[in-house]
Parts: C-alpha cells; sequence; structure tokens
C-alpha cells in the first residue's frame, strides 16, 4: 500500500485527560463565577460561534485569538479579571503532554501502515506548538508533515487546509485518505477537498464494517489496502 494518510489529532491520535469543560469549569470557579459543565460547554459554544475565523488579523487557535475567546467568556460571567493570564492558565493545559492520553490503537496503525508505504500527516485544528506535543507523546518519527491550522491561518470545516497538506506533500488527492473523529471538520471538510475520508467513530459496536466509518485505528491499515 502507498499513498497518503492525513489524520486529525486530538480525538484520533489522543484524548484529554480532563474535558475542557472541567478545566474552564474549574477556573471560573477559581475566579468566583462558578457555572456547571452544562453551562460551561454552551457558553464555550456560543463564543466561539460568534468569533471570526481571524480576530483582528490573527488566526483562530492563535493566541492572540484565544485571548480574544478567553476575554468574551469572562464578559459573559461577569468577570473583570485580565484576559491574559486566564488565557495563559488554560493554554498550559494543551501545551504539556502529560494533559493527554495516546490511544493506544494509535502508534501500532502508524507503524503498519508506515511499513506498507505510506506517507502519513496530520491536519488539525490546533495551536501552532502541535509539532512539538506529538513529538513529546511519542509521536516525532511517525509523520512527515503537521499542519496546524493556527499556522496555516485557517481552520477546519474550511477544505483549504488539506489542499495546502497536498501542496506540501507533493500529492494529488486522489492518492489521499483523511482520517479523524468529525464528521463535518474531518469527513465532510475532506471530501469537499477530493479526498477521501473515514471517520473514526470509537463508540460504535462491533459489527459488519461499514463504508466510510472505522471503530478503531486498528482498522486502518487493512481497510486502505483493500482500496
Amino acid at each position: 500500500m502507498s499513498g497518503v494518510v492525513l489524520l486529525d489529532a486530538a480525538g484520533t491520535l489522543f484524548t484529554e485527560r480532563r474535558s475542557r469543560d472541567e478545566i474552564y469549569a474549574e477556573v471560573l470557579q477559581q475566579l468566583g463565577a462558578p457555572r456547571t459543565l452544562e453551562e460551561v460547554a454552551r457558553l464555550r459554544a456560543e463564543v466561539h460561534d460568534e468569533l471570526p475565523e481571524a480576530f483582528e488579523g490573527h488566526p483562530r487557535y492563535s493566541d492572540p485569538w484565544f485571548r480574544e475567546f478567553v476575554r468574551r467568556i469572562l464578559r459573559r460571567v461577569g468577570s473583570d479579571a485580565d484576559p491574559e493570564p486566564v488565557r495563559a492558565a488554560i493554554a498550559d493545559n494543551f501545551l504539556r503532554p502529560e494533559s493527554f492520553v495516546v490511544y493506544g490503537d494509535a502508534l501500532p496503525a502508524l507503524d503498519a501502515l508506515l511499513e506498507r508505504g505510506a506517507r502519513l500527516a496530520v491536519v488539525s485544528n490546533w495551536n501552532a506548538r502541535l509539532p512539538e506535543l506529538l513529538a513529546e507523546l511519542g509521536f516525532g518519527r511517525s509523520f512527515e508533515l503537521v499542519l496546524a491550522s493556527a499556522a496555516f491561518g485557517r481552520s477546519k470545516p474550511d477544505p483549504a487546509i488539506f489542499r495546502e497538506a497536498l501542496r506540501r506533500l507533493g500529492a494529488r488527492a486522489d492518492e489521499a485518505v483523511h482520517v479523524g473523529d468529525h464528521p463535518v471538520n474531518d469527513v465532510a471538510a475532506a471530501r469537499r477537498a477530493g479526498i477521501r475520508a473515514l471517520l473514526l467513530d470509537r463508540s460504535r459496536s462491533p459489527g459488519a464494517a461499514e463504508i466510510g466509518v472505522i471503530r478503531s485505528l486498528d482498522e486502518l491499515p487493512d481497510r486502505l489496502a483493500r482500496r
């Protein structure tokens, strides 16, 4: 098997030890503005949706964009705290490798793909420090390219980030497949770029193989070999 395999990062290769909602709820509690996890989840989603792809020229998930994200959350909960130390405290959780757990199927699947001649790359909505985080999590030798949205300037579901990954790899869309856990950001966006996509849905019960869906990265090498 040859070709290019693009993969999402969080939710595909690794997961968070603590949910983002738990982290935000803890910070708000410390600031004297307690909120339930449900309230935090709704608040984060609302602020994320209202903020543009680029804020004052800074791409989504960059530090300035994230500072504005935090500022708006604080304003919504009635806090006058300086957003920068709050941003730094929250961001620290997403910079440290100990904040994450690598899925047990990730490295064996990547090794199997590499042994079969695949070229591997990551395309993810993340800050520009993603290459360093992946290296610290044990993926240092796995990927030919790591393209984080904050470094590129456009985030999924914009298909431009997939086209840019292919451009940097010198590959065609029909040579590639993308694997990720989000139906819109991963599957729909990759297909808009002309790339075959597989949804990684670890919640599905074992059963007959479904078109376009895998339950574990263990399935990926054989699924691609049957392409």
